[in-house]
């Protein structure tokens, strides 16, 4: 009877023990299985290569209907391992730690969600990690994600809201958007409570990030090596909280991408370093307190609205290799009171410097072409603006408001002033106008400057301005204003062309230009007092209109355009302005050189003591004179090296400085 208990007393011990030492298993990828020990609660992944990326894996946990994933407290995948299935240890709420093998490279979408990890230490080899990884895990803590680490999903640590630790490798290449988005309980105090590190470092390998706002609401210091980044979004540092005390870009960044430190309200210092090429649009956006940023010499574009609303900055020096000022730069600098614009700005955009109060001297570069609607409306400071030659357009609104403008000048190319381009401007009081011609205005452009200002212009265009309709109603000056009689010979030299503008003189017979390159004469011109070449009438601004006086003796300019010069050379020349005998009354000698002359050249227009003969040190070679003139009212073309005219399609011949028809008759 004894035996017959003791056999039915073990049977109901193995039995028991049974109970409490289930073992489940599966399978979770092509050659990838899983245990789940019930008794010790760890569930083991082996085998070789990938886990399922269907979530397969996570949908088998299920036993005979019994929900295995509430049972798992520790996870062990053994090597050989390659990845983490997509929503693999999902729902996992008891589970506490997992050890992963060297070997896996990836951690697909979802893998741990809503967990219970508390920690995580990923191995060397893993890569990425993908969105919403770790999504919803509020008792992760602490999360190493290695030293191979390139790419963090979008929302990879959405609601994270324990996380304390995150470290990163020094190859980050992009974090997903919404990276660190924490809504903890729905209250909006609760947004961004991520309490991360005091510094937040991004490698030099860091290439793009979207947002990730809403985060690191204990980080002090960024420091930001990123060489080549792609920002986007509404800012990859922007946090609702704007606490970052301090910035430091890396030696090495060369590209400040856009947004980057959009509405950092506490940074008053930035100091870029040499290498950084380009600064992209919104870059400081809303940096309220920053004083002082240098832009360094490499910078060759600053994006649209890169400084808008930085009241605080006070002046800036832009490097020369900038081109374009984009509209809004510098929109809302209320504080900036200088800063240089480059001689090689073309275009200056839209609403460029609005609202820039305080700024009390702007220099227009001379290779300005377009100015943009109220690119420097409400400049309140500046008595004299001088519109510069190459400006051809100056649209709406552009200089309205300028309440201390005196002296106003525009350039000789301007064609078009839009409407309101003056609004407001009611303290000036003189005018100068270049343009030959009276640049197109409306009655809006011109309504607010008084009745009461002086008007200058050229000699032969009084005529055309006293007889408009808009411009007309100013006084006009009985002389030129001294500024706009031309003391010097200017040489605007281009990739194979040549303009001379020279000053004339009421006893001039006739001009001379000699132009030189290696010693030897390239070209020699003779011109008329009225600038007629040779007998050929040609049209040369300054002289396109009939005189107001017969008798005006008023110095004005004489223009001449020299075409089939050579590239990349340079060249001498005299200019000698002579009377009727041939002698000179005043030499003007100087040398330019034309577009991609690697040299350096200091160009001069100096007036030399008259002693003719004035040539360069190289003695003229004797031969027949090369390049070619163009008549810029298109009759004719002078070609110097075969000695022919072409006048009306008839052949002319070039005999000294006199032309005759190939009959032999000369042409007057």
């Amino acid at each position: 009877m004894k035996t017959k208990v003791s056999i039915i007393l073990v049977c109901l011990t193995m039995m028991a023990s049974n109970l409490h030492a289930t073992v489940y298993n599966g399978v979770c990828g092509e050659n990838v299985s899983w245990t789940l020990d019930s008794e010790t609660k760890v569930l083991t992944i082996s085998g070789t290569g990938e886990m399922y990326h269907d979530g397969h894996f996570s949908d088998s946990l299920h036993w005979h209907g019994q929900k295995l994933t509430t049972t798992i407290q520790s996870v062990v995948i053994e090597p050989g391992v390659t990845s983490i299935g997509y929503w693999a240890f999902a729902n996992c709420t008891n589970l506490k730690t997992i050890s992963l093998p060297d070997g896996i490279t990836v951690i697909e979408a979802n893998a741990f969600d809503k967990s219970g990890l508390t920690s995580i230490v990923l191995p060397n080899s893993v890569t990425e990690v993908q969105g919403s990884a770790f999504n919803g895990c509020k008792q992760l803590a602490s999360c190493d994600l290695g030293r191979g680490i390139k790419h963090i999903g979008k929302n990879c640590f959405w609601d994270c809201t324990a996380l304390k630790s995150l470290k990163w490798s020094d190859c980050l290449e992009t974090i997903g958007s919404g990276c660190f988005i924490s809504w903890g309980s729905g209250s909006s105090s609760d947004v961004g409570k991520i309490p991360l590190q005091d510094t937040l470092v991004f490698p030099a390998t860091f290439r793009s990030m979207d947002e990730i706002f809403s985060c690191y609401t204990n980080v002090k210091v960024v420091i930001w090596n990123a060489r080549r980044p792609q920002g986007s979004g509404m800012g990859p540092l922007y946090n609702y909280y704007h606490s970052y005390d301090e910035i430091i870009v890396g030696d090495e960044v060369e590209v400040i991408p856009t947004n980057l430190f959009r509405d950092q309200r506490k940074i008053d210092t930035i100091m870029l370093p040499e290498s950084v090429e380009s600064i992209g649009q919104n870059a400081f956006n809303g940096c309220t307190k920053l004083q002082y940023i240098n832009i360094p010499e490499n910078v060759h574009s600053i994006g649209k609205a890169a400084f808008y609303n930085c009241a605080a900055l006070t002046s800036l020096e832009l490097p020369e290799s900038i081109s374009e000022i984009y509209g809004s730069t510098f929109y809302g600098c209320k504080s900036l009171t200088r800063i240089h614009i480059p001689g090689g700005v073309t275009t200056i955009g839209e609403s460029a410097f609005v609202n820039c109060p305080a700024l009390d001297s702007i220099v227009l570069p001379s290779e300005l072409t377009m100015i943009g609607g109220s690119a420097f409306s409400g400049i309140g400071l500046q008595d004299t603006l001088v519109i510069p030659d190459k400006v051809v357009a100056i649209s709406s609104n552009a200089f309205e408001n300028w309440s201390s403008l005196e002296y106003l000048s525009i350039g000789k190319n301007v064609t078009l002033i839009a409407d309101n381009a003056f609004k407001g401007d009611s303290a000036i009081k003189k005018i100068t106008v270049w343009a030959a011609v009276p640049p197109m205005v409306s009655e809006g452009t011109l309504a607010d400057i008084p009745d009461s200002a002086w008007l200058s212009v050229l000699p032969d265009s009084r005529k055309l301005y006293r007889e408009h309709a808009y411009w007309g109603r100013f006084r006009m000056a009985d002389v030129p204003d001294s500024a706009m009689i031309q003391r010097t010979v200017i040489v605007d030299a281009a990739e194979t062309t040549a303009d001379f503008t020279w000053p004339t003189d009421s006893a001039a017979h006739s001009y001379q230009i000699d132009i030189y390159k290696d010693g030897a004469v390239f070209c020699k011109l003779t011109l008329g007092a009225r600038g007629q070449l040779l007998g050929i009438s040609f049209s040369a601004p300054g002289r396109r209109a009939p005189m107001d006086n017969a008798n005006d003796t008023q110095p004005y300019t004489l223009s001449f355009k020299v075409t089939g010069l050579d590239e990349a050379s340079r060249y001498n020349y005299v200019l000698s302005v002579l009377d009727a005998n041939g002698t000179p009354l005043h030499v003007y000698t100087g040398a330019f050189a034309t577009t991609g002359y690697p040299g350096v050249l200091i160009e001069g227009g100096d007036e030399v003591i008259p002693t003719p003969p004035v040539i360069p040190s190289n003695p003229e070679p004797s031969g027949t004179p090369t390049g070619t003139e163009e008549i810029s009212d298109g009759i004719g073309t002078f070609d110097g090296s075969n000695g022919k005219v072409f006048l009306n399609g008839q052949l002319l011949i070039l005999r000294g400085d006199k032309i005759y028809t190939i009959t032999g008759q000369e042409v007057r």
